[in-house]
């Protein structure tokens, strides 16, 4: 089997490689996730040299493009651009599926970091202190970048913030994203919904202590394979292998081309009134296909190190979902999408979920909970944990309560 260095190496090519061999395998692109996978894979932009030697005034250009061709990065515009219709243009069509998307978490999860409304706060805030660092950081929005700065070590550079990811509902956390080297840092501080305000990013525990002449005095340092983790699950899409990781290579948030995948030519036909000659790219043939779907973000047992503690878990509902007995004994029947509108913000009414439980566990039947017929079942059997910082979340394993 090809390992990931050997397949990267494989995928080194030129411009003109790129435009022959790359193009079309994106053009026969099947699957909407198979176009996220494509940022897993590093290659296609590389020229060979290093972070340090592209940036020397000595190193030599190693494209042979002809100078009247399109570059790589042109191609990647264009191809998006004759793709992705953007989650707008489906509103015309499916009003409620796009209204309900609005509302969800889905639909903000990545804003660049100076276009936020927290830029604007910070700035105006002007500093935070990490009391566990005993560590002062500077804020400031200038000509249009948003710059953090460690005031306890003068000498450090000002960082710039790339990208803040999170819907807000718990958390939203800023990383700073180097493009050309393809890596990044992920900012030591946080904001949490439960506190209105800053607070150590989670599991930032282990870098209390740190180098002070590294970008550790900033965060976690982050590799290509971390950056490409972290921004694939909060974009659409993002750029293709290899590529330079500029913010106009990604098309932000979890938006409907996601999951139904590039919707161009199905929004051209549709205007021409033959919209159902290219269905949408969701044909889940049971819930486990729906669940993997969801677990490619939400994460499952193939996620997994074996050194998880117990409460980390609830960050791997999948996992959580199919060790649960209503989903072993649903006969291939029971995914994400029983319980929560794949659309819409997640529900917080808890009848509406009792219904769902009582769908299955009837009162006519010997199914029906002995202990609080018509109590909360997510209370006694799928209580939230928390997870760090006061935040809680649901693991989804549905089972009884521990005596």
């Amino acid at each position: 089997m090809e390992t990931q260095r050997s397949a990267a190496a494989r995928l080194t090519c030129t411009d003109r490689e790129w435009h022959a061999e790359v193009g079309p395998f994106l053009f026969h692109w099947r699957p909407a996730w198979l176009l996220v996978m494509l940022m897993l894979f590093p290659g296609c932009f590389d020229s060979g040299q290093s972070g340090d030697e592209a940036s020397s005034s000595n190193a030599k250009p190693q494209s042979n493009r002809p100078s009247d061709s399109p570059s790589p990065a042109e191609i990647w515009q264009r191809f998006i651009a004759a793709n992705f219709a953007g989650d707008q243009a489906c509103a015309d069509c499916h009003r409620k599926e796009f209204e309900a998307h609005q509302r969800s978490g889905h639909s903000h999860t990545a804003i660049r970091m100076e276009e936020s409304p927290l830029a604007e706060r910070l700035a105006q805030a002007g500093s935070y202190q990490d009391s566990r660092r005993q560590q002062n950081w500077s804020f400031q929005l200038d000509q249009g970048k948003f710059l953090v700065k460690d005031e306890n070590h003068p000498t450090m550079p000002a960082l710039t913030v790339t990208w803040l990811l999170g819907s807000g509902t718990h958390a939203q956390t800023a990383i700073a994203v180097e493009e050309r080297r393809r890596q990044g840092v992920e900012l030591r501080w946080s904001w949490l919904a439960n506190r209105n305000g800053l607070g150590l990013t989670p599991d930032h525990e282990p870098y209390d202590v740190y180098n002070r002449n590294s970008i550790e005095c900033f965060g976690r340092p982050m590799n290509t394979a971390d950056v490409l983790a972290c921004l694939g699950c909060h974009m659409t899409v993002g750029p293709p292998p290899g590529a330079p990781l500029r913010t106009d290579f990604f098309v932000p948030n979890v938006g409907c081309e996601r999951c139904h995948g590039p919707r161009q030519k199905h929004v051209e036909l549709a205007k021409q009134g033959r919209g159902n000659e290219i269905k949408p790219l969701i044909n889940y043939r049971d819930a486990e296909e729906y669940i993997a779907a969801c677990a490619t973000c939400h994460r499952d047992a193939s996620d997994l190190t074996g050194q998880e503690q117990p409460h980390e878990l609830v960050r791997f509902q999948p996992f959580g979902l199919k060790k649960s007995a209503c989903y072993l004994k649903s006969d291939g029947q029971l995914s994400c999408a029983n319980c929560h509108d794949p659309h819409d913000a997640t529900s917080h009414d808890r009848e509406l979920y009792k219904k769902q439980c009582q769908s299955c566990h009837r009162e006519s039947q010997s199914r029906i909970c002995p202990v609080q017929p018509q109590g909360d079942c997510i209370e006694c059997h799928m209580p939230a944990v928390e997870w760090t910082a006061g935040i809680r979340f649901h693991d989804h394993w549905i089972r009884k309560p521990e005596k």
